[in-house]
Parts: C-alpha cells; sequence; structure tokens
C-alpha cells in the first residue's frame, strides 16, 4: 500500500500550513504561486490531500487544514527536527545539509523502521547524560578518521570495552 502522504504532496501540504499561517484564506492559485507550479498539477495535489482527508476543499473554494493535516505536519517537522538535529550535532553535518538529509532519511525508510529511529534519536537527546561517551567517541573518530586506542580496545575478543567501562 502507497504511502498516504508522499513527499510531493507533504510538499503540498507544508505550503497550505505556511500560507495560512500568513494569510486567513487561501486558494489552489495561491498554493500553485507559493510553490511556483503550475496550476492544474497544484489542483490534482490538492482534490489528492482532501480526498485523502488531510485537507478542506471544495472546487474554486477556500482550503483549510484537517485535524489529520496539522497532526500529519507536526510529526513531520518533530521527526525532520529530530533527524536533523542528530545530524548537525553529533555527525557534524552542516545544518542546511542536514535539514536536506533528514527528509531525504524520512522518505527512505519504512514507517516502522523510522518510527523507532525517530524514537531513539528523541531517547539520546533527553537522555539525563550529558554526551555519552559513545557519542564522544565517534565525533573522533570522524574528525580523525580512525578509531582511538579505547575503540580499538572494545572489539578485542575477551577485552571491556575502553568507551563505556563494560
Amino acid at each position: 500500500m502507497a504511502k498516504e502522504l508522499t513527499e510531493s504532496l507533504e510538499k503540498y501540504l507544508l505550503a497550505i500550513c505556511e500560507l495560512l499561517r500568513e494569510q486567513k484564506s487561501i486558494k489552489v492559485k495561491d498554493v500553485s504561486s507559493y510553490l511556483k507550479i503550475g496550476g492544474p498539477a497544484t489542483a490534482d495535489a490538492i482534490k489528492t490531500l482532501a480526498a485523502r482527508g488531510f485537507i478542506n476543499y471544495v472546487p474554486y473554494g477556500t482550503i483549510s487544514v484537517t485535524a489529520k493535516g496539522a497532526s500529519a505536519i507536526e510529526i513531520k517537522r518533530y521527526r525532520r527536527n529530530t533527524i536533523s538535529k542528530f545530524l548537525n550535532m553529533v555527525l557534524d553535518i552542516p545544518e542546511k545539509e542536514a535539514e536536506k538529509n533528514a527528509i531525504a532519511i524520512e522518505y527512505s525508510m519504512t514507517e516502522d523502521v523510522l518510527t523507532k529511529f525517530v524514537h531513539f534519536l528523541d531517547f539520546m537527546g533527553q537522555c539525563s547524560c550529558k554526551e555519552p561517551k559513545w557519542i564522544k567517541s565517534c565525533k573522533s573518530t570522524l574528525q580523525d578518521g580512525k578509531l582511538s586506542k579505547k575503540c580499538q580496545a572494545c572489539g578485542a575478543e575477551g577485552r571491556g570495552c575502553g568507551c563505556c567501562g563494560k
């Protein structure tokens, strides 16, 4: 079964939400102008979003976001922000590149894997440890291009981990 909200449809839904923050009411032509996409393509996407319950729309009328649409956007923004922060803060990916890659990551995973991945990143962000040792070791490895002696010891059979003490 295809995803209910594809990357393309999501762009339209995000645009609608942005426009509604700025204006009280919007029409298809507003979305079309905002995205710089032709009217017929925009109208088709709007009709699909309405049919799937993300927006309210009648031809030639105004567009509004449903509770389902608002919830979907909130989830999407949270996921992207969580992934983007991880890429930026842990992997030192520049912010704009992290945002772009967060979108690509989101659409490359199945829903269940994405949910677990975001929960893991969220957990790590809320963990009471200031920065787990493995994250510090990862950053060091990324910067130096090689494992530290402590990390090399982790892989040695029968030895405790030099990073976490286990």
